[in-house]
């Protein structure tokens, strides 16, 4: 097993090979998770039950508080600003990136290193949770890319400004779709 700093360095340059800005290293503990967050998912977001990696699908609050716990350290990933076009023309740079981030831990040894992405899902044109009627969690296996789909920060319940900020990094709110705007990933290594 390759040592932990070894495999930081190995997945950080994977990281900045696929468009990231800025990688730090953090604790979890430094990681906000609140309910406003899901809550602002399910009563804000065109995606909220449309894909299988957002609520109601997505761990709740409490699910990643626990999860959260049981690590020691983390990466939390800086994407440089973009706008809502790019965005939505399909290549996912931050699902690409914390994927193979992502794999590389666990191949080297860490089987618990998980990814968190920002925003909702891209792997499907459409999700089949779009066509569903009466969703449930069971549904999930009708997922298409199980091994590859995460879910988002926000959608776990992922407090990205605060964590962001208490990280060191500056992030503002976006106040218009035209606007450009940062985006993060968080890839819990141990």
């Amino acid at each position: 097993m390759q040592t932990l700093e070894s495999v930081i360095k190995e997945v950080e340059s994977i990281a900045l090979a696929e468009g990231a800005s800025t990688v730090k290293q953090i604790d979890p503990k430094d990681v906000v998770v609140a309910q406003w967050v899901r809550n602002k998912c399910q009563f804000g977001c065109q995606y909220f039950g449309k894909r299988f990696t957002c609520p109601p699908y997505a761990p709740t609050p409490d699910e990643t508080l626990t999860s959260l716990k049981s690590y020691h350290r983390a990466l939390l990933v800086e994407f440089p600003p973009r706008y809502i076009s790019q965005m939505q023309s399909g290549k996912d740079m931050i699902h690409n990136a914390l994927s193979r981030m992502e794999r590389t831990a666990f191949l080297s040894g860490y089987e618990r290193a998980f990814g968190y992405k920002a925003g909702p899902c891209r792997l499907c044109k459409e999700c089949p949770a779009e066509k569903l009627e009466s969703p449930n969690l069971f549904c999930k296996k009708e997922c298409k890319y199980p091994k590859e789909a995460r879910p988002s920060m926000e959608a776990a319940g992922i407090d990205v400004y605060s964590t962001a900020h208490q990280a060191g990094f500056e992030l503002n709110v976006v106040r218009s779709r035209e606007e450009p705007f940062k985006s993060f990933g968080l890839l819990m290594l141990e």
